[in-house]
């Protein structure tokens, strides 16, 4: 926190700390109520902005993928978002170790219309899958110091997952970011962003550092409601090295 706010006071930051452990504390109740939310009381909970956004750029283009962080209650937002817009969605999850657990919040997760995939079969998925379809990307996990998108994020050298540029040239899908809001106690508010529709047109890098800029704006917006406890900047960026992607995505 002080490395992310150093101009803030050191009460300021303590706020925002206990504003954060205060709302993880609800997150996880909210996450065991959604194990058996319903629809109706989600569309109650969850306002989205301009849908219209998603529905145009999907009916010119082959899909789209979406991009966003750990804001606010991802759980809630991946079972209502499918069923609300009502077009295929897929989305790369990361493996629980015990089956049971695996399955039980699969089955949750998909509960709205998503199909989700494990991590290691992303590239798998993505190269067998026919049709159109929403691709769903939550980018802002610590990345694998040498596989990764380096940039300046929240006042610190950071690194991103490929996946969000490499995926989308690879599919010729257009990218939208996904901002979130918490709009009041278990209350959220959904806005879209196109970041491209043509992304083999942009300057490589250009993806991942607008995906970076927005999502530290939306951090920004009330930073208690982003997921600080997942050891962002556990990876230190390869001595010499200075910003973009450590190796050829394109190839």
């Amino acid at each position: 926190m002080r490395r992310v706010y150093p101009e803030k006071t050191e009460n300021e930051r303590l706020a925002i700390e206990k504003r954060f452990y205060h709302y993880l504390s609800d997150l996880f109740m909210e996450t065991v109520k959604g194990f058996h939310i319903s629809y109706e009381e989600l569309d109650k909970r969850i306002e989205i902005v301009n849908p219209e956004v998603i529905r145009e750029i999907y009916g010119n283009h082959k899909g789209i993928v979406l991009t966003t962080g750990h804001v606010g209650n991802y759980e809630w937002l991946g079972q209502y978002f499918p069923a609300y817009i009502g077009l295929p969605f897929l989305a790369p999850y990361r493996k629980f170790t015990n089956p049971y657990f695996d399955h039980f919040f699969k089955t949750t997760r998909e509960k709205g219309g998503a199909r989700l995939f494990h991590t290691h079969v992303t590239q798998h998925i993505v190269r067998s899958e026919k049709g159109k379809y929403l691709l769903a990307l939550a980018n802002d996990q610590s990345a694998p110091a040498e596989k990764s998108y380096w940039v300046k994020f929240l006042n610190q050298d950071t690194s991103f997952f490929e996946g969000t540029e490499k995926l989308a040239r690879q599919l010729d899908f257009p990218v939208v970011y996904i901002n979130i809001a918490v709009t009041g106690r278990g209350r959220y508010k959904l806005t879209f962003h196109p970041i491209t529709v043509h992304p083999h047109e942009e300057e490589v890098g250009f993806i991942m550092k607008e995906h970076a800029r927005l999502l530290e704006a939306n951090i920004h917006q009330a930073p208690e409601y982003w997921l600080w406890s997942h050891k962002r900047w556990k990876h230190k960026k390869p001595e010499g090295f200075g910003y973009g992607f450590t190796r050829d995505i394109l190839k």
